[in-house]
């Protein structure tokens, strides 16, 4: 009885040091911030992707992005390279997880991302198919409360058994004002550090997003920026957007 006292005493006190809060309680905060209730309903963008090789070359591509929140649900997403003239009108569309579907104009074709393909480089970006993904985390980790400091919660998801994600585990730091991490170390499934990634999350009305992703290659030492711009949201988007037709069209 004694011991059964000392240790839920114990357990109090854990809980009380992190406001009660738990790691899987902060990721579900990040989940309704990114693919749930106090997500945009959609949102359309310009895209400013820059991806810097390791000898410090520079490539510079633009594209237009919409998503559309279905609540419960993986996001749908929709992206198209307006420039350069060797990737324009190539198109990304997400529908789900497994769900992900490439269009090459140069070839008249649409290619599924097969579920082994999707932790490759997106158009030779330091971006994964997955990472470009619109699912939340919860289904797919559990999450460790590290530590809680003044202005942000720092913790440690895990991959959970027999899920098929490309990082094993993730080191995450997220704002307490804006409840979105800014902040991400990526695992590979050894153990070894594989990415990095930085945001910049600004506020569109209710509304928080990110305005700056970068994303490093701790292997390749390369890393690739997406800036985001005249960012439109809950303009009502029609569902004809996120299709395989709207994928071949060319947009100005």
């Amino acid at each position: 009885m004694k011991k059964s006292i000392i240790f839920t005493f114990g357990l109090f006190l854990a809980l009380a040091s992190f406001g009660g809060i738990t790691g899987n309680d902060v990721l579900k905060k990040v989940d309704d911030r990114i693919v749930g209730k106090e997500a945009p309903k959609d949102i359309q963008m310009k895209m400013i992707m820059k991806i810097i090789s390791s000898s410090e070359s520079e490539k510079i591509r633009e594209l237009k992005a919409w998503s559309k929140n279905l609540e419960g649900k993986d996001d749908w997403r929709v992206m198209k390279f307006m420039s350069p003239p060797d990737v324009k009108d190539v198109g990304f569309l997400v529908l789900s997880d497994d769900q992900m579907y490439l269009y090459l104009p140069e070839f008249r074709r649409i290619r599924r991302i097969a579920s082994h393909n999707k932790r490759d480089r997106f158009m030779g970006s330091d971006f994964s198919y997955e990472d470009l993904g619109t699912s939340g985390f919860s289904e797919y980790y559990d999450a460790e409360l590290v530590r809680e400091e003044e202005t942000e919660w720092v913790l440690s998801l895990e991959r959970k058994p027999g899920v098929e994600k490309p990082y094993k585990k993730i080191e995450m730091w997220v704002s307490k004002e804006y409840s979105l991490p800014f902040r991400m170390k990526l695992y590979d499934n050894s153990g070894n550090l594989w990415k990095e990634t930085e945001q910049e999350i600004n506020r569109f009305g209710k509304y928080w997003i990110p305005v700056k992703i970068l994303m490093k290659d701790m292997r390749e030492k390369s890393q690739t920026l997406l800036q985001m711009k005249d960012i439109s949201v809950d303009q009502g988007l029609d569902d004809s957007l996120f299709t395989q037709r709207f994928l071949k069209r060319r947009v100005s």
